[in-house]
């Protein structure tokens, strides 16, 4: 039988003096049936996501803005004569990274196109404003702000974050799958994070 605790959110030990807003951490452990029923059992998978807020620490942003990067992992399978899966992840070498509007210097990006783009919408009435942007296609995303640094390296490597060892199972391995920043004026910024972890 399953145990819930109630707590108050504010009083969660991850959230507390990092700016985060929310946080979630899904797993799961890999099995499979094979022939003549034979288990195969492996390492727990699992999601973290969060999202916190990225001040801007007297930069002047007038206009809104928006930048992200993803990265693909490839996910191998082996396994020994116990039974036991070992999950390994392969990088794929590639990112697909992209910064629109206006958006803080802590991110940088090497480009390779950019065109415009625009958001209208009407139904707030024919006198609501729109925008033209810049949208930049590039690679080589980095992003030097909190909670969490971001480098090209991480389309590569393990990430490794400090604060996530009371977080995860020790030992487990962390890759980033995404990032997001966004900021809309006068707001304060906010940066969306995806990591996937095993656990052997």
């Amino acid at each position: 039988m399953s145990v819930c605790e109630c707590h108050i959110v504010g009083a969660f030990p991850y959230l507390r003096n990092r700016g985060i807003i929310s946080a979630s951490l899904r797993t799961n452990v890999e099995t499979n049936v094979v022939g003549d029923n034979i288990i195969l059992y492996g390492p727990a998978v699992g999601d973290l996501t969060i999202t916190a807020y990225a001040p801007l620490e007297g930069e002047v942003l007038q206009c809104p803005g928006r930048a992200g990067v993803s990265y693909n992992w490839d996910r191998r399978y082996s396994c020994d004569d116990t039974g036991e899966i070992k999950i390994y992840m392969i990088p794929r070498g590639n990112s697909k990274a992209f910064i629109e509007g206006t958006v803080t210097n802590k991110i940088r990006m090497t480009e390779v196109t950019s065109y415009k783009s625009f958001n209208a919408s009407a139904t707030g009435g024919p006198t609501s404003i729109y925008l033209y942007d810049v949208h930049v296609d590039g690679y080589d995303f980095n992003y030097s702000g909190d909670p969490i640094i971001i480098s090209s390296n991480d389309a590569y490597d393990e990430k490794k974050v400090d604060f996530f060892i009371d977080i995860l199972p020790r030992g487990s391995r962390l890759y980033l799958q995404s990032f997001g920043w966004e900021y809309t004026p006068p707001n304060v910024p906010q940066v969306n994070y995806s990591f996937l972890f095993i656990y052997d």
